[in-house]
């Protein structure tokens, strides 16, 4: 077991809550172009207008096709890293008392996916039910969120082995 790496990286490309998204911008862009360019204020300030919220849009969908929470296990711990929120943080061996995967709920448990907490447990997950949930004793408790539930299950039970 000694030197083998586990690796996930999730993004919410070509999910659900991308579609989402892009499917209630089109409509949106659809008609404050519809209402802008048919108002009887002047042209430049309607132009104006749809230009801002084109950009809102624009800007809403380049931070939901740039958002990534990697996940990288080795010899010296737990390392994950929420781009662009949260840069590596690294979870040492030494200070884990107890690493497993879990169901949970993310709207109960947590108010949904992202960066979220509650008292005793600090959240980074993309999409999903399923995580590892770190014990480091004394702080918070760490759940990352995982898409590859089993590999990581078995790869954390001979990691917490060595």
């Amino acid at each position: 077991m000694h030197g083998r790496i586990f690796k996930e990286e999730q993004t919410y490309r070509g999910t659900w809550v991308f579609y989402a998204v892009i499917m209630l911008e089109i409509p949106t862009l659809v008609l404050v172009s519809v209402l802008t360019l048919t108002s009887k204020t002047e042209r430049q300030e309607a132009l104006l207008a749809l230009v801002i919220v084109a950009s809102i849009m624009a800007l809403a969908v380049a931070l939901l096709t740039n958002i990534k929470l990697e996940t990288r296990i080795d010899d010296k711990g737990i390392h994950f890293k929420y781009f662009p929120f949260v840069r590596w943080r690294l979870i040492e061996r030494s200070q884990i008392k107890n690493a497993t995967i879990i169901t949970f709920n993310p709207l109960m448990d947590h108010g949904g996916w992202g960066i979220k907490g509650n008292r005793e447990t600090k959240a980074y997950t993309i999409l999903g039910d399923t995580g590892l949930l770190v014990d480091g004793g004394e702080k918070k408790k760490v759940l990352i969120g995982t898409q590859k539930p089993k590999e990581l299950s078995d790869f954390i039970e001979n990691w917490m082995e060595d």
